[in-house]
């Protein structure tokens, strides 16, 4: 029986300019190694046999938890059939973004 895996990444952004060039580089690295389409900060992508999605995400508070103020949210989906891959691809992409102090939250199914 085929059986899809699924990460889910919720990336809070605070504005900051080194944020957006992050991005820009995860999406140009994805792009120049798989099948990409959209924009380097929402696309649809065929990378490492997993689908990633990236795409901006409308932030509705509920109520403060935080005193930092979030400019803005990506998420991020990846999916595969091949658990040994999506642990891969996940790697890449939580790799990229932690160097660029980009802070991720694993969010469930």
């Amino acid at each position: 029986m085929y059986q899809l895996h699924r990460v889910i990444y919720d990336v809070l952004l605070k504005g900051l300019p080194e944020e957006i060039t992050c991005l820009t580089r995860l999406g140009e690295y994805l792009f120049s190694r798989g099948f990409c389409v959209g924009t380097h900060t929402s696309f649809v992508c065929s990378y490492g046999g997993s689908l990633i999605k990236v795409s901006p995400q409308v932030l509705r508070p509920h109520h403060v938890v935080h005193e930092v103020t979030h400019a803005g949210a990506v998420k991020i989906v990846i999916e595969c059939s091949n658990h040994e891959s999506l642990v891969s691809v996940v790697s890449d992409i939580y790799r990229m973004l932690k160097e660029c102090g980009i802070t991720l939250k694993l969010l469930p199914e």
